[in-house]
């Protein structure tokens, strides 16, 4: 028997049900499966109440009840699909659509958009409004971001989120009556760095990213759930692609490190994968190199070397860091060594939210991997090397800014080392001189595991772009690599080298890829037991 103080008896459509004392009609009928049409409402934002589409009878009210702001009580009657609440919702329906345009066709919500959703089930098959339709602005609230008026429907749902969430105010609603419409103040465009989350919560085409603006049509793209690569955050994202090309990032749920949003630097910031100085293929002394030969030019190298220093970066997964680590030590007297610290400016937001200023989204995981602080010691113990002239081959791994960002005193260092071996994903002044560039995955083309700031472990899934496609991954020339050398007989999953690493490393005992979810689990958090898991060949 549940406790009394806690919990709240009540009826949900002839059910009797039970529920945390508190809580609205919506949130508690969701918990039993009825979900109640929603416009205005957002978890994440304060109750507004305004759209009343969410309308259901009560026993307590002569009149139907908004479920969004209304709370359940003991012996309350709730009916969510009684004639008089279909009847209530139709009329909400009806009256949102008198000023909305039929542009479904040219909407670039078509197929996400709440109101063509709700439209199907509750809206009318014709209109009855004779008059003419109310013609409202389009133009643009900001840099990333246009309004279409005539499809908002004043939910306010955005003007919380500025108010709310990102604490900067730049909307709010002008005009009265059907004129209303959201608007920014004058000479305040829309443009902080969590802007791009109002195109997101619009539950219709009001809002439209001018950055995706007639792009590509959702139902067309393929989705994949990964990790955003901004920084040590690891905000959850959905990468959406249309024929090998990213077409935009989307927000993915995970209320213990990003609750339902991102930031406008992880959003956009994907163009780099098609720049014109990606790196699409390796070179060998200045001449291409084949897919399949590019591991045997590392071998080859490597075995005429006497002494070698990896020079790894934080954008690398648990996985390809592993890897390095075990080549290292295969080849004797090698030295591994973290990369620099890329720090930025932490942003915390008045919603919670927060933009970390380490812009490496790996570090923790490459410190569980490598072992000990290895962006100081074993930095400056490769800088005393590199100065002295000791290292004969440096490999370094570049999958963010490069060398630019790391000072002139990097730059004249590494030229000291005999032979420069470089992975990168840009053409750079690193590359200038090398005896090999291999073409590296950016970071939303790799599949393996990012330990964000919190030290939660979260897969990031490689969405290929057409790019990434013209070569293989760093897992496989390292694999390959491995195989030169005689280490393993056949290659690993990213899956399968994570087991790997679970078996070696006390940090990640205990983990797979299965059990760190879709939402990622804290490494000190122990599975009960290791599932199952395929995909180890």
């Amino acid at each position: 028997m549940s406790d009394s103080n806690s919990t709240v008896r009540w009826t949900l459509n002839g059910t009797e049900v039970e529920n945390e004392a508190g809580m609205t009609i919506m949130e508690a009928a969701k918990v039993h499966g009825v979900d109640i049409p929603q416009f205005c409402y957002h978890p994440g934002l304060s109750i507004a109440g305004n759209c009343r589409i969410c309308m259901v009878e009560s026993n307590r009210s002569p009149k139907p009840v908004i479920s969004c702001s209304e709370r359940i009580a003991e012996g309350l009657e709730i009916k969510t699909q009684s004639e008089v609440a279909v009847d209530a919702r139709n009329s909400v329906m009806e009256f949102q659509l008198i000023n909305h345009p039929l542009d479904c066709p040219v909407c670039d919500k078509a197929g996400e958009c709440v109101l063509q959703d709700h439209s199907y089930e509750h809206g009318p098959d014709r209109s009855r409004f004779v008059e003419d339709k109310n013609i409202r602005h389009t133009k643009e609230l900001g840099p990333t971001i246009d309004i279409w008026g005539n499809r908002c429907i004043v939910c306010t749902r955005c003007v919380r989120f500025c108010d709310e969430i990102s604490g900067t105010g730049e909307l709010c609603v002008v005009e009265r009556g059907d004129r209303s419409v959201v608007d920014v103040f004058p000479g305040v465009p829309i443009d902080n760095s969590l802007a791009g989350n109002t195109v997101d919560i619009c539950p219709v085409g009001a809002l439209i990213s001018s950055d995706f603006k007639y792009e590509a049509r959702v139902w067309n793209m393929d989705k994949t759930s990964s990790v955003c690569g901004g920084c040590s955050r690891g905000c959850n994202v959905e990468v959406e692609t249309l024929d090998g090309f990213v077409k935009r990032l989307t927000p993915r749920e995970n209320l213990d490190v990003n609750d339902w949003w991102m930031c406008d630097h992880g959003r956009y910031g994907w163009r780099h994968l098609y720049a014109d100085s990606r790196i699409e293929g390796a070179q060998h002394g200045g001449q291409a190199v084949s897919p399949t030969g590019t591991s045997g030019a590392l071998h080859q190298l490597l075995s005429d070397s006497s002494s070698t220093a990896f020079l790894v970066d934080p954008y690398m997964t648990c996985e390809e860091l592993h890897l390095v680590r075990s080549i290292a030590n295969s080849l004797g007297g090698s030295t591994v060594a973290g990369w620099l610290p890329a720090a930025g400016t932490e942003e915390t937001f008045p919603g919670g939210f927060k933009i970390s200023a380490d812009k490496h989204p790996n570090r923790k995981g490459a410190e569980h991997v490598l072992g000990g602080d290895l962006f100081t010691a074993s930095a400056d113990q490769l800088k005393s090397a590199l100065s002295s002239g000791s290292i004969d081959t440096l490999v370094a791994f570049v999958g963010g800014d490069g060398f630019e960002g790391a000072g002139e005193e990097w730059n004249q260092l590494i030229s000291n080392a005999g032979k420069r071996i470089v992975f990168a994903t840009q053409q750079g002044s690193w590359c200038d001189g090398a005896e090999l560039v291999i073409p590296a995955t950016a970071p939303l083309e790799k599949e393996g595991v990012w330990v964000n700031e919190d030290d939660r472990a979260q897969r990031t899934r490689s969405c290929r772009s057409l790019t990434s496609q013209h070569f293989p991954s760093e897992l496989v020339v390292l694999q390959e690599l491995q195989v030169h050398m005689e280490q393993r007989n056949r290659p690993l999953s990213a899956a399968g080298i994570f087991r790997e690493l679970s078996e070696a490393s006390d940090a990640f005992s205990g983990h797979s890829h299965s059990s760190l979810g879709e939402s990622g689990t804290p490494l000190s958090q122990r599975p009960a037991a290791m599932s199952s898991e395929g995909g180890q060949s």
